[in-house]
């Protein structure tokens, strides 16, 4: 087993693939599964796959409940709303600022919980100082500083996103030229 997954690592991960998600990494290793499955050992007169389907029905059934393979980890929301995981950033919604929240990091994700409740879904980011930032983390702030909104960072993720359609853009439009920039914002 050890010698497979050495094999594996040398032949498949040396150099580490350059990849842009965890998503391209995971459909990369698929594939790479299926063309292992028409690999012969030598010696043997049969392939990978044709032995793994030969034992399929002698292997234990996956248990019921899901492994839970993520880390726990307990950062403070701190006062732009932030938290921060592995040197990369998350927002939380504004009524956490000051808090402690618990954060499950899982290798696709990262969930942000209030107590047993999920409050933030995040994908998992692979760049440290990089941040995601949902625009509806930021109403409650947008109440109180309208008119923050314009320089929002989290506005030009939504847009860079495709988040913050030509619909949301006319409404907004329309609400600043009807009730000015400051009060127009936020609405």
């Amino acid at each position: 087993m050890e010698h497979e997954g050495g094999r594996f690592r040398r032949k498949h991960l040396v150099p580490l693939p350059a990849v842009e998600s965890l998503a391209e990494l995971n459909e990369r290793m698929a594939a790479i599964d299926v063309a292992e499955d028409a690999r012969h050992i030598h010696g043997r007169p049969t392939s990978i796959g044709f032995d793994f389907e030969a034992e399929r029905d002698r292997l234990r059934p996956l248990p019921a409940d899901d492994y839970d393979c993520g880390i726990d980890l307990s950062p403070t929301v701190a006062r732009n709303s932030r938290i921060t995981v592995r040197q990369c950033y998350y927002s939380a919604p504004a009524k956490f600022i000051g808090a402690k929240v618990r954060v499950k990091l899982r290798a696709n994700e990262l969930w942000v919980f209030d107590g047993r409740k999920v409050v933030a879904r995040h994908p998992r980011l692979t760049r440290r100082y990089t941040y995601h930032d949902p625009l509806d983390h930021y109403l409650e702030i947008l109440l109180a500083k309208p008119g923050a909104f314009a320089g929002a960072s989290a506005l030009a993720q939504a847009r860079a996103e495709g988040g913050f359609t030509k619909v949301h853009e006319a409404f907004w439009a329309a609400a600043k030229t009807r009730a000015g920039d400051r009060e127009g914002t936020g609405c």
